[in-house]
């Protein structure tokens, strides 16, 4: 860890870019050398698999073969969906707007030469969420410097921003489904979020505006994913300071940003109806759709939303349905993300409070009440997701949604900065001190590399688990 202390900070984005373009060639040659076509044969049965011409040059043979092996999982109805649209009920547990966007961007590249193979919708996947990774690693340094502002801050955030590069997500973040994409919406609206603040406690009309923006960006977010509707809460708690505020004392001030931030609450609920009623239409629009088939009941529901039903009817979501003793080895492997999330969530109440775990000066690294009140909005969304999952998801993709939230990305970098950055660790190196809080960041950084090495065979190989 060294090297965190020489030219890396001076050259952030540099050293960002070497260190993603080398952790995301070390996963693709992983999943390139894995061998056979995997447990699960699904990708097979592409039409694009089959087509081996001899006379296919070296370009789109490497193209196809890593189509082939990122295909898998989740890939399959992000890229079936794209090449021909969502047909059955199931498929809308996936994305309806990122296949949407991949069917849009298909026909642009195939016109232009670029990409015209006939597994470009993967092809186009996989660019998809490397460039979306890429640059919520950029949106990440920035927001953890906006909310750690001056050298230190600038310092925690290259580490926090190295972290994402390596999440457990792995393979995830580079195939054809929406984790990158997600994460990179997220993290924008996050940092639209931060910069609403005004350093004088009053914001402007401008720093208004970007709550507005900031629900945008999170209801994009929740139209890619549906945990996205949790950034919600963010803005929520905004509306209830702001309403509590008034009993203070009245001002234009005040009602502007309550109603920016009420318009910035509808665009994020937006993003979870609107593909939500474009289902509908397609079930439940006409007469004969409704009555088609007995097992759309959800048509007739109060709310009826296909994404509950087909949690619940497709994939047996539901309070304590996972709760088996076949699945414990399951939880046992979610449960160091489930704990980082948790204890990550519970750090954030002593920041601004009282002195944060990193021993800094307070010149050096600010940790102001704003500082902290930020931390706690973050961390509120990352708290009930990892609850939620525990009770009644399937709770081995904590893994995977994990990657959009940047609390505990943040409290990781803190715990390295404590061992090798902060006026302390000399001290500590001297002293040979690496127990306690101050070892937990090896063990995480440890955690992450390796579940995300082994994971990356797994996928590649179409094994659980996923």
């Amino acid at each position: 860890m060294s090297w965190l202390t020489r030219n890396s900070f001076h050259h952030p984005y540099r050293s960002l870019f070497s260190v993603f373009l080398l952790w995301k060639a070390s996963l693709l040659l992983l999943a390139i050398l894995t061998p056979g076509p995997g447990y699960d044969t699904s990708t097979t049965l592409f039409p694009w698999h089959r087509d081996t011409s001899e006379r296919e040059g070296v370009i789109p043979s490497t193209l196809r073969r890593i189509s082939t092996k990122l295909s898998r999982w989740d890939s399959i109805y992000f890229t079936e969906s794209a090449r021909r649209g969502h047909i059955f009920e199931q498929e809308w547990a996936f994305s309806y707007s990122f296949s949407k966007f991949i069917n849009l961007l298909a026909p642009g590249f195939a016109h232009t030469g670029a990409l015209y193979y006939e597994f470009k919708e993967s092809a186009i996947g996989i660019a998809i969420s490397h460039a979306a990774h890429a640059a919520s690693v950029v949106v990440l340094y920035h927001l953890a410097c906006t909310i750690f502002p001056g050298a230190q801050g600038r310092k925690l955030a290259f580490i926090a921003a190295c972290l994402h590069i390596i999440s457990p997500a792995g393979l995830f973040l580079s195939a054809p489904c929406t984790e990158s994409t997600y994460s990179l919406l997220s993290f924008t609206g996050t940092l639209l979020f931060a910069q609403s603040f005004g350093t004088r406690g009053v914001s402007a009309s401008m720093n208004d505006s970007l709550l507005v923006l900031a629900g945008i960006l999170y209801g994009l977010s929740t139209a890619v994913r549906g945990n996205g509707l949790l950034n919600g809460i963010i803005l929520f708690e905004e509306a209830c300071r702001v309403l509590y505020s008034f009993t203070q004392g009245f001002s234009f001030a005040k009602l502007r940003r309550l109603v920016a931030v009420g318009l910035g609450g509808i665009c994020t609920g937006l993003g979870f109806v609107l593909p939500q009623y474009i289902a509908y239409q397609h079930f439940c629009g006409t007469p004969s759709a409704a009555h088609e088939d007995s097992s759309r009941e959800w048509c007739h529901r109060t709310i009826p939303s296909i994404y509950s039903f087909v949690q619940v009817h497709y994939w047996d979501n539901g309070f304590l349905r996972y709760w088996t003793l076949s699945n414990i080895p399951l939880f046992a492997l979610a449960s160091p993300m489930l704990s980082m999330l948790v204890c990550s969530a519970m750090w954030t109440r002593s920041v601004g409070r009282k002195k944060m775990p990193t021993n800094t000066t307070q010149q050096d690294f600010p940790t102001g009440q704003l500082t902290g009140r930020l931390l706690r909005s973050l961390a509120a969304p990352q708290f009930i997701l990892a609850v939620m999952v525990f009770f009644c998801n399937h709770v081995q993709i904590i893994t995977r949604l994990a990657s959009g939230y940047p609390v505990w990305y943040i409290w990781t970098a803190t715990l390295i900065m404590d061992r090798y950055i902060g006026p302390s660790a000399r001290k500590q190196q001297l002293e040979g001190n690496t127990n306690g809080k101050n070892g937990y960041w090896q063990i995480i950084v440890q955690y992450m590399v390796i579940y995300a090495a082994v994971q990356g065979v797994l996928f590649a190989a179409f094994l659980p688990p996923a």
